[in-house]
């Protein structure tokens, strides 16, 4: 989460900066220019999140207003394109592939603030708009340029799927034909490369920061990202940090039709040279230590050696979580291991393979993330736990019996808490029994609900999983209400939070079925059938394998079709 007041303190030391342009460009202008960059992938994904949002009208539906997984990665890629454009070289683009157990208190503080926002938004009632909102698809101006973000929106709980959407874009989706299709890119100014950020964008086996503190010591490219962290990090001489939420779009008076990108740079090594310290991190760690202190205060404390002979082993511990780990394997450093793998599923993954590092002697934590849902009710993220269970056991029983665990901890809100939920892993007679429960639910769904629309066929299953839980038999709704819910997108007479519960228990049950398929995919061949590893093959990718409230409306509005599928739900499911 960062050190607290840290840019507070030392943005004010900022350069103002230009992203991209030539070496003509300089000469007739003073302004110092950022010509090659490593991107924080999360950075960049939440920044473009919240840019998204801000554009959102107020006068939008609470369940239509947060930007879906596929908003964000065209946004994403936009900006990409962007950034190319301006002649700007992309090193790497970082992805956290697992956290260190050092940071579990840190992640686990994050939910819980998530959560908190999900109990303030439930708070309020959910406001019913006739008005339906369009696709979001923002020019590259208006993402670089910041908008103050609507009151009503500031509790909102962030999308806890996209960034692992757009990792997975970025490595299989688009190409060039893709990129032509869905934004507004000039041909001219594409990329090379038919996917031109499959072999930059990387899953960091640990966290990425590490990764874009190398690069940019390296390359001596800016980091482009919102953590204040990373400013404490060994960068070299010439590498440094740009922040994104000081990026913005400045009209060029000779290309009005093509704006300059400005932004705001920290440059760590030239840093401490101007204020007179050995490092930033020395810096860093007195405000560590002393957070109440000012400015002044601190900087005499980072330059008084006397002091810190005392606190040496203290400084050193403090160090460790900004340094790479050189005793780690080399293929763990190398981060060619599991690249496409769901952030969360490469976190467990390496628990396995490298607990000292990941797990230690504790057994191994998943965090889902909160979802958009009804605080007051059974947190959704209860439905899907079969699949993810099978998933678990599975990856369990790949593994030789001494290095098996015997329980996998879920990090989940229950009621007002977050709490680590105990998931028992099951042996091999119960993994292979689960496996053919599967089987046997998939053919019924395929039956009942036919297989043609594979969209509308996961949200019917998704349904039908809800309509069979035992614990959701006193508050099912009626075959009235759940056809209203496909095709007008509530199941009363407007939005309440029984709609925005009943979409996010779809999203749970379908990104629960997107682990297993990934876990499925992942294990060697030795320990699946062909046809197990296959079973969930036609899952869609991750952007549109949750749909929006607006895209189950346009999906179910054909037609007899939310009738149909609801009928045969009913009879049955029901």
């Amino acid at each position: 989460m960062g050190i607290p007041y840290l840019t507070k303190h030392l943005l004010p030391y900022a350069d103002s900066v230009l992203l991209g342009g030539g070496s003509d460009d300089q000469k007739l202008d003073e302004t110092p220019r950022v010509r090659s960059v490593v991107i924080d992938g999360p950075s960049l994904v939440y920044h473009v999140y919240y840019r998204l949002l801000a554009w959102m009208s107020p006068v939008h539906d609470v369940l239509d207003v947060q930007p879906t997984c596929n908003e964000v990665s065209r946004a994403v890629v936009t900006c990409l394109l962007e950034l190319h454009r301006q002649g700007i070289e992309i090193h790497k683009i970082c992805f956290d592939g697992a956290l260190p157990v050092s940071k579990r208190e840190t992640r686990r503080a994050r939910i819980e603030k998530s959560r908190h926002r999900l109990e303030l938004s439930r708070r309020r009632a959910p406001t019913s708009s006739n008005e339906w909102r369009k696709e979001v698809i923002l020019p590259p101006r208006q993402l670089w340029q910041g908008q103050n973000l609507p009151a009503r929106w500031r509790n909102l709980p962030e999308n806890p799927f996209m960034v692992s959407a757009v990792f997975e874009d970025l490595r299989t989706r688009w190409n060039r034909e893709q990129i032509l299709q869905e934004t507004q890119c000039d041909p001219s100014h594409l990329p090379n490369g038919d996917y031109p950020w499959v072999e930059i964008t990387v899953m960091v086996p640990g966290e990425a920061d590490v990764e874009c503190a190398l690069v940019s010591k390296l390359t001596g490219s800016a980091i482009l990202t919102n953590d204040s962290d990373l400013i404490v990090h060994d960068l070299g001489s010439h590498g440094s940090v740009v922040f994104l939420n000081s990026v913005q779009s400045v009209e060029d008076p000779e290309d009005t039709a093509h704006p300059k990108i400005s932004a705001m740079r920290l440059h760590p090594s030239d840093l401490a040279h101007r204020l007179g310290i050995i490092n930033i991190p020395r810096f860093a760690y007195e405000l560590n230590e002393n957070p109440h202190l000012g400015f002044s205060e601190l900087l005499r404390r980072s330059k008084d050696n006397q002091e810190m002979t005392k606190n040496l082993e203290k400084y050193h511990h403090f160090l460790r979580e900004y340094q790479p780990d050189i005793n780690r394997p080399l293929a763990v450093q190398g981060g060619t291991y599991g690249q496409n793998l769901d952030a969360r599923v490469s976190e467990l993954v390496w628990q396995y393979k490298l607990p000292d590092a990941f797990c230690e002697a504790d057994q191994p934590h998943i965090y889902l993330g909160i979802l958009f849902e009804d605080h007051s009710r059974r947190c959704a993220w209860e439905l899907g736990r079969f699949y993810r269970t099978l998933g678990y056991s599975l990856l369990n029983q790949a593994h030789p019996r001494t290095r098996q665990f015997t329980t996998v901890y879920e990090f989940v809100r229950r009621g007002t808490r977050i709490i680590a939920e105990q998931i028992m892993l099951g042996g091999s007679k119960t993994v292979i029994s689960d496996l053919s429960t599967l089987q046997k639910r998939l053919d019924l769904a395929q039956n009942v609900f036919g297989a043609d629309d594979q969209s509308t066929f996961w949200v019917m299953f998704a349904v039908a999983e809800i309509y069979r839980d035992p614990s959701s038999q006193t508050s099912l709704p009626s075959a009235v209400q759940l056809e209203r819910f496909l095709t007008k997108g509530f199941l009363g007479q407007g939005t309440e939070w029984v709609d925005v519960h009943l979409l996010a228990q779809i999203h749970a049950v379908l990104y629960s079925l997107r682990m297993l398929q990934q876990l499925l995919r992942f294990l060697p061949d030795d320990d699946l059938l062909g046809s197990s590893r296959l079973i969930l093959n036609s899952l869609p990718p991750l952007y549109s394998l949750l749909p929006s409230r607006r895209e189950i409306i346009q999906k179910f509005s054909i037609g007899q079709l939310a009738h149909r599928s609801v009928y045969q739900l009913i009879t049955t499911y029901g």
